[in-house]
């Protein structure tokens, strides 16, 4: 591995060992962790819907980092947003009905008519099934996936759609950090998530190894749903909180985060 890339891991590992000492001393913590919900979450601030919420991790399990981008623009969004469960299909009449505030995640095309009092507007985020592997791969083409295991990830979603679409044998972990890591050590020969996540992902070192790569079959962009009768400073924070140079900056400690993760995972434990 490259000068560069013992750089960046050796910055992960002293970013891990504080935010252990955080853990043990969490009146030094100065804000929530993408895994955890906002200290504010208790109903002042926003009202978020995303298409699935993440369970709590239990004490002492491994930090696993949420993939979707719209739960960790919710964690970590001004003034809290805490996170509801609501499905595509039913968000647009729990905004008219005042059940949210906001909606963020992948709707439905042909959902176009909004009930009055909702606007729709696209993020910009591209949430198309992108898929890496590793650059001496055989695989060139998303019908190559024809009898080979695909990793995917729980909190995904492209689940049982590659597998409907290319006869691919999909493999689902719990979470991004060890479907990637399964890519890594070579129990499948794909990885599929969302696009921006991996190009983002790809810009560290130790993934050149992994950047092959197959271009997006099919568009997918992140929806905001959000109520026009909000008071103007809730717009204001929730317009900010998902707005595209947010969602990017999100993404880059997010692919932050689950490499270091991946890392932990397969290289600590060959060091006993």
């Amino acid at each position: 591995m490259k000068d560069s890339s013992h750089s960046f891991l050796r910055t992960r590992v002293l970013a891990g060992l504080a935010a252990g000492a955080l853990a043990l001393f969490p009146a030094a913590g100065m804000g929530a962790s993408a895994g955890s919900p906002p200290a504010s979450a208790s109903g002042d601030g926003w009202r978020l819907g995303v298409a699935e919420v993440p369970a709590p991790q239990a004490p002492g399990a491994k930090v696993r980092t949420p993939v979707r981008i719209e739960v960790l623009a919710g964690q970590l969004g001004e003034g809290g947003a805490p996170l509801q469960a609501v499905a595509a299909g039913q968000a647009a009449q729990q905004l008219a009905e005042d059940a949210l505030d906001a909606w963020v995640g992948v709707w439905p095309e042909e959902s176009a008519s909004l009930p009055a009092g909702v606007r729709a507007v696209a993020l910009g985020w591209s949430a198309a099934p992108m898929a890496i592997m590793r650059t001496d791969t055989d695989i060139h083409a998303w019908s190559d996936l024809s009898g080979r295991t695909v990793c995917l990830s729980a909190d995904g979603r492209s689940g049982g759609e590659l597998a409907a679409r290319f006869g691919a044998i999909e493999q689902i972990y719990a979470s991004a950090t060890d479907a990637l890591l399964a890519l890594r050590i070579g129990q499948c020969d794909a990885a599929v998530q969302d696009e921006d996540f991996l190009r983002q992902l790809l810009t560290f070192p130790e993934w050149k190894k992994f950047s092959a790569q197959l271009a997006p079959y099919r568009t997918q962009k992140l929806t905001r749903l959000l109520r026009d009768d909000l008071p103007a400073s809730l717009k204001a924070a929730v317009r900010r909180a998902t707005s595209q140079e947010r969602l990017r900056e999100l993404a880059r400690q997010q692919a932050r985060d689950i490499a270091f993760e991946v890392y932990l995972d397969q290289t600590v434990p060959d060091c006993h």
